[in-house]
């Protein structure tokens, strides 16, 4: 028992060392500050755990841009399948939660969305794929930009998830 929890002590402060806000094989909640979206998103992929570790870091959309009627979304994918998410109408992804299964050694996902008050998502193109099995991970969302979907699948050999992210412009109407 004490070696378990010696190893569980071990990780997490490897894991807060290397300044990551989430944990192998645990879940996590990361919301953005009020009138914020998330637009940096960096992980890291260690075979011991067939997991991921993120930090996430947000910024606001720009111009006078307010973000209400915030909802989360439920569970967008099943373990081992494909996971394909968009925010409704004007809506910019401000939250990220998920938790991972030993048994399948995936994680699920949902997302938060908030609404632009006053604005249209337009011009939306997925990017191409942001990461490699197993390798680290860093996308940021370009300049006058907002990220609105998100798009992965698992692969059972690697234990891993690529990742794709839907970019769009944020205009006034």
């Amino acid at each position: 028992m004490w070696s378990t929890f010696g190893l569980i002590l071990a990780v997490s402060m490897w894991a807060c060392a290397m300044g990551w806000l989430t944990q192998y094989d645990m879940p996590f909640n990361f919301t953005c500050p009020p009138d914020q979206f998330l637009a940096h998103l960096m992980s890291e992929y260690k075979h011991y755990y067939n997991d991921r570790v993120w930090d996430f870091k947000c910024r606001h959309p720009g111009n006078d841009v307010t973000l209400t009627n915030c909802e989360w979304s439920g569970y967008v994918n099943e373990f081992d399948r494909p996971l394909i998410y968009q925010c409704t109408t004007s809506g910019i992804i401000t939250g990220i939660s998920s938790y991972h299964e030993n048994y399948y050694e995936d994680r699920r996902f949902r997302f938060q969305c908030c609404q632009a008050s006053g604005y249209l998502v337009t011009n939306c193109d997925f990017t191409p794929y942001v990461n490699n099995f197993d390798e680290h991970m860093e996308y940021v969302v370009e300049a006058g930009k907002i990220m609105r979907g998100a798009d992965g699948y698992h692969n059972n050999n690697k234990e891993d998830r690529r990742w794709k992210f839907e970019i769009c412009e944020l205009v006034p109407h």
